[in-house]
């Protein structure tokens, strides 16, 4: 239906082109060109609705890239063929129903009206019923039985924030939030009634930043090709002093593939996943496709496992046992969307079979598959005492494109190796993107969608 509606569209807007073309042939100049105008504005705002991505979302118009192109060339040729009917007509006939002077202008004052409306009526109708609603107070959020949600941190025009991306507790208590804007901020709950009441820039001019990581008095932080340590000397709640640990790293060369999230495992040494940079054949880059770990004082980058597509967090258990997600772009050798997966991260172990098992070499199964275009991104392993006891060593994992946090309770055999137990812990966010432990033992949940910071709180028995 969406595609059938896009093509009706785009064949009015092609029509009304071709009306306005035939109108300056006429010498009405004008009129003429505010339909040539209005008919190039209309195809130009389709084409980028249904091209073009909103920051590192979708576009506004939900259809593949290859239908949108296959029906705009069908409405061209029949936008054609209408041309070739009316012009072949004999002149009497064109005479006796050439539209007057008053069509024309009607059709030049609709014609805006109609596209503004109908284009804004086609990003609904191709939106998810899931991603319409953006007021985060009429959201329907279900949690497991014995838990509730409240809202800690909100967007608003007086705050600046705009879309959490990453965030983490810092050794001060307060929350660090990245945002989409390339701003890192943090946020203060000075009346302890556990909603961030103070919210300040810390850092800024930040690309693509979606990694934190603090250790001792320094923040680790991910951005476009490159991992920095940042330090507030002076104590004014500003950064001051920044230090770069690794740079060059491959960053939106497939997008929205990147470095990505931070966490320092119980070695001491700082890793990161990184998005690989093909799909189309086996990786190129080095460190395409990978899970990085340095030193926290830089220059000793090193892969810690290979074969991934886009491995966006990874987390410690208590035993010192690595997980990750990993989110698939490719197809499966028959054709069909590769599964995402969740997977125990071993040491120089290849991971190709979560990506459709392009990568040559033995491959490491996924402790379980994951929906295709699940987007696992945000992870996190639960460490606090205020959940029920069986909580405490589960996985957290957000589903960006499914709107769901999924739990993982990992059981370990003798010989080390792990099973999962999945279910939904949560369900009806936006675009969850981020999982982080809190110092009052609860978990946090960034909506990139809503921007909001939700606080998961257990008042069961």
């Amino acid at each position: 239906m969406v595609n059938a509606i896009s093509f009706a569209l785009m064949t009015l807007w092609l029509v009304v082109l071709a009306l306005g073309v035939s109108v300056l042939v006429r010498r009405r100049w004008l009129l003429g060109l505010a339909l040539v105008i209005e008919g190039v504005l209309a195809v130009a705002a389709q084409a980028a609705l249904s091209l073009i991505p909103v920051g590192i979302g979708s576009p506004m118009i939900r259809i593949a890239q290859r239908d949108f192109f296959i029906w705009s060339l069908i409405a061209l040729v029949v936008t054609l063929l209408i041309l070739v009917f009316v012009l072949g007509r004999k002149r009497a006939e064109v005479s006796a129903t050439r539209p007057t002077p008053r069509s024309y202008l009607a059709a030049a004052l609709l014609t805006p009206v109609l596209a503004v409306g109908s284009l804004y009526g086609l990003s609904v109708l191709s939106t998810p019923e899931r991603e319409r609603e953006r007021d985060p107070l009429r959201r329907n959020i279900q949690l497991e039985s014995g838990f509730h949600v409240e809202i800690y941190l909100q967007a608003s025009a007086e705050n600046g924030l705009d879309n959490p991306t990453t965030m983490t507790f810092g050794p001060d208590g307060k929350l660090y939030v990245a945002d989409i804007a390339g701003n890192l901020w943090v946020g203060s709950d000075t009346n302890n009634d556990h909603k961030i009441d103070t919210l300040s820039k810390f850092a800024d001019g930040f690309s693509l930043l979606l990694g934190l990581a603090w250790q001792g008095n320094e923040l680790y932080v991910s951005s476009a090709g490159k991992v920095e340590a940042l330090k507030d000397t002076n104590g004014d709640g500003k950064v001051d002093t920044r230090r770069t640990l690794v740079d060059g790293l491959p960053s939106m060369i497939l997008a929205p593939h990147s470095n990505n999230s931070l966490t320092f495992g119980p070695d001491g040494r700082l890793y990161f996943g990184v998005g690989n940079t093909t799909i189309t054949g086996p990786e190129k880059h080095p460190l395409g496709g990978t899970i990085v770990s340095v030193s926290p004082d830089g220059g000793d980058a090193k892969i810690f496992a290979s074969g991934f597509d886009n491995p966006f967090e990874i987390a410690f258990n208590s035993a010192g046992d690595m997980f990750s997600g990993d989110a698939s772009s490719r197809t499966t050798p028959d054709g069909e969307p590769a599964p995402d997966g969740f997977t125990q991260v071993k040491a120089g172990g290849d991971y190709g079979a979560l990506n459709g098992g392009i990568n040559p070499g033995d491959k490491q199964l996924p402790l379980i598959g994951l929906a295709p275009h699940s987007t696992p991104t945000g992870l996190t392993i639960y460490n606090g005492k205020t959940y029920p006891e069986d909580y405490f060593d589960n996985a957290f994992s957000a589903l960006w494109q499914k709107g769901d946090v999924l739990r993982l309770k990992l059981i370990k055999d003798p010989q080390g190796n792990y099973q999962a137990i999945d279910s939904v812990f949560g369900s009806g966010f936006l675009y969850p993107i981020d999982v982080v432990n809190g110092p009052d033992g609860n978990l946090y949940i960034a909506d990139f969608g809503t921007s909001v910071v939700y606080r998961i709180v257990y008042d069961g028995k």
